[in-house]
This record gives C-alpha cells, sequence and structure tokens, in this order.
C-alpha cells in the first residue's frame, strides 16, 4: 500500500495552499512529507497519531467517521480514516484559492487504496 499511496500523492501533490501530507499504514508505520517551513515531518506524523487516535474513540459510541476536518484560524487538517486503520491527512492553508475539491478527491481515492498493493 505505501508504494501506491505514494505514487498517488507524488501524481497529485504539490497543490497550492498545502503544507504538509502524513500518512498512517495499515503496519502502524508514518509516512509524510512537508511542503513548507511551517511543518516538519516529526510534526506532522505526531499530529496524525492523536487525530487517528481521536477519531478511534469514536468507535465506543459506534460512530465510525471516514472523513474528519479540523478548521483553525490559519489552517485546516482533511483527515480520510480506513477501517483497516490507515489514515491520510493534509495540513493546508485556510485560504480561498486552496484547492479542497481536490484534496477531497485524493482523500477519496486514497480510501479506495487496495491494502494488498505495494
Amino acid at each position: 500500500m505505501k508504494e501506491a499511496l505514494e505514487g498517488l500523492l507524488r501524481a497529485s501533490l504539490p497543490l497550492p495552499g498545502v503544507a504538509a501530507w502524513s500518512a498512517r499504514l495499515t503496519d502502524r508505520s508514518l509516512a509524510s512529507y512537508c511542503y513548507t517551513d511551517w511543518f516538519n515531518s516529526k510534526q506532522a506524523e505526531s499530529v496524525l497519531n492523536r487525530l487517528a487516535l481521536a477519531a478511534e474513540s469514536l468507535d465506543q459510541h459506534h460512530l465510525r467517521p471516514e472523513r474528519l476536518a479540523w478548521t483553525f484560524e490559519h489552517a485546516r487538517i482533511l483527515l480520510a480514516r480506513r477501517s483497516d486503520g490507515a489514515c491520510l491527512a493534509f495540513f493546508v492553508e485556510n485560504r480561498p484559492e486552496t484547492p479542497l475539491a481536490a484534496l477531497e478527491s485524493l482523500l477519496e481515492k486514497f480510501l479506495g487504496l487496495d491494502a494488498a498493493a505495494k
């Protein structure tokens, strides 16, 4: 799955306003890439782990969100969560020209990736 995800992201990014992405794969390993200096990979991966944990905590209430979004004053985080535990998050600038539809499309493609793919 790692190679399929990296291929998808390499073909589609960078996009205007995208500061970073971070992914947790089915084996719980992490991958990330930062396009700006206001995030580094360690930060992006740490935030992803905490947000994934928050999403997983909703399971005990029989809520299984696939998609979550957090909006802040200057940034937003878009997260997709698969049933196999894999997650992908985009860290984006909160500005009008950020192509949110393209990012939503990438998250949909991530949700549809074959977990067995390399």
